[in-house]
């Protein structure tokens, strides 16, 4: 099946991104050679974009609020805001894939954004991420997002070293929240590939309160009865 994604280089809402990382993630999503790449900046941030536009990025700024919010809380919600910028700048829906990179995270290699398309040849998978091993002080810290995978032994990315296939089941911030062994937990790599429509279907469900308290997005997704798989990175 013929894809056509948009990467989106989004910059953090809490303060202007770095700069040079802004522009090393730009370069990063360019050279997966997938198609169209876009930098989603808000006011406040498009002086840190100006490196990338220099070097041929393409800046969308997006001033405009979430459309179909479904309730009256405030989330910290990336796939919302993803949403209305990609639904405004590609409102004829050329692009049937959204992955979207955050700048404020180190810049990832192209060949692991790239990955990220594998789970989503599956029709029955609506988002697709990474995970990588657990460390014991990620296990104890309340920042890092740990994740409760299932793997399909049989399923690998040719492109990546090692590499593993499998559904998740469950996010968590605290261990007492999953119910498999430390030493098969991984901690969550927070980039998303979205098939369009999963993505335009999670922006209208309510947030639960799990992700209210914990801060945990795809935890919505879950409880919605949607598929997330997970890539193993080293």
């Amino acid at each position: 099946m013929e894809r056509n994604p948009l990467i989106v280089v989004g910059t953090p809402r809490d303060g202007e991104a770095d700069e040079n990382a802004l522009l090393e993630n730009w370069r990063r999503a360019q050279d997966t050679g997938l198609g169209c790449v876009i930098i989603d900046a808000e006011d406040d941030n498009e002086a840190s974009a100006a490196s990338a536009k220099k070097a041929g990025a393409y800046i969308y700024v997006n001033r405009e609020e979430p459309e179909h919010r479904t309730s009256n809380y405030q989330t910290e919600s990336g796939a919302e805001r993803v949403a209305a910028s990609v639904n405004r700048f590609d409102r004829f829906y050329n692009h049937d894939i959204i992955i979207n990179v955050y700048a404020k995270l180190p810049p990832i290699a192209a060949d692991l954004i790239k990955s990220l398309m594998y789970p989503l040849a599956n029709l029955d998978v609506d988002i697709a991420t990474l995970v990588m091993p657990l460390t014991k002080e990620d296990a104890n810290s309340q920042d890092v997002v740990k994740v409760e995978v299932d793997w399909f032994e049989q399923n690998r990315v040719h492109i990546l070293t090692n590499s593993r296939v499998g559904r998740v089941n469950s996010f968590a911030r605290n261990l007492s929240d999953l119910s498999q062994p430390v030493d098969q937990l991984y901690r969550h790599v927070p980039i998303y590939a979205y098939k369009r429509a999963s993505l335009d279907r999670f922006v209208r469900m309510e947030p639960t309160s799990r992700e209210m308290e914990e801060r945990l997005e795809p935890e919505r997704a879950l409880a919605n009865g949607m598929r997330i798989d997970a890539i193993t990175v080293q």
